[in-house]
């Protein structure tokens, strides 16, 4: 019980896990990039969405020799919701909302409202290199 109180005590600069506030999503996402990584049948893929500080969002999924872009928006709602609209087919081009939850660089987005997309849940890694 004791060592647990120490190491807490000196962690101070790492970052907490747990759902995220809407102040610690808009801190966290803003500017940055988040990456997901994968294989396939055909191959390794890799998803990539930069979040701009005006709400814009710009992302690329290369598979292979495809390469698949797409813009859209997000926001934070008040009560900690990140919300994405794609300009395009992704999630019928309608607006999903998500909980965030962090552990170290690795955020999980859990469907809440909303279109949801092909996943309930999606854990990304911050940045843009695949783990």
């Amino acid at each position: 019980m004791l060592l647990a109180a120490i190491l807490a005590s000196c962690a101070g600069n790492e970052p907490r896990s747990g759902v995220l506030s809407a102040e610690q999503i808009r801190e966290t996402v803003t500017g940055n990039a988040l990456t997901r990584c994968g294989t396939r049948l055909l191959g390794q893929w890799r998803y990539t969405a930069r979040h701009g500080r005006d709400g814009s969002l710009e992302a690329v999924v290369l598979a292979g020799a495809r390469r698949e872009d797409a813009a859209g928006v997000w926001r934070v709602t008040e009560d900690g919701l990140y919300c994405r609209t794609w300009n395009n087919d992704w999630a019928g081009g309608r607006e999903g909302c998500f909980s965030v939850t962090r552990n170290g660089d690795a955020l999980t987005f859990d469907h809440v409202s909303g279109a949801a997309g092909e996943a309930a849940s999606y854990t990304y890694t911050l940045g843009e290199a695949c783990p």
